[in-house]
């Protein structure tokens, strides 16, 4: 019985990963991060946001590096104008 056990793969489980990061949840983590940074003891929910967060965030800025060298690759980017995105509604 010993062998079966040795030759049964343990499944894999993937890590966690934070739901739909909102501007407010950005904010909270920007705030958590800064107070960190010059010395401010952190709640175990503010670090614990932090580490869930940030593969997420460091993901999205990857890919919006990429596309944005793929944009001035192909574009001449003198001429374009980046408007900033709306305010969100109330």
């Amino acid at each position: 019985m010993s062998a079966q056990l040795a030759q049964t793969p343990i499944p894999y489980i993937p890590h966690a990963r934070a739901g739909r990061i909102t501007d407010q949840v950005l904010d909270h983590i920007i705030r958590a991060a800064q107070a960190s940074q010059v010395g401010q003891t952190l709640t175990d929910a503010d670090a614990a946001l932090i580490l869930v967060t940030l593969p997420q965030l460091a993901e999205e800025l990857r890919q919006r590096r990429a596309a944005m060298d793929l944009i001035s690759d192909v574009t001449d980017l003198d001429n374009v104008l980046f408007m900033p995105s709306p305010a969100p509604a109330g």
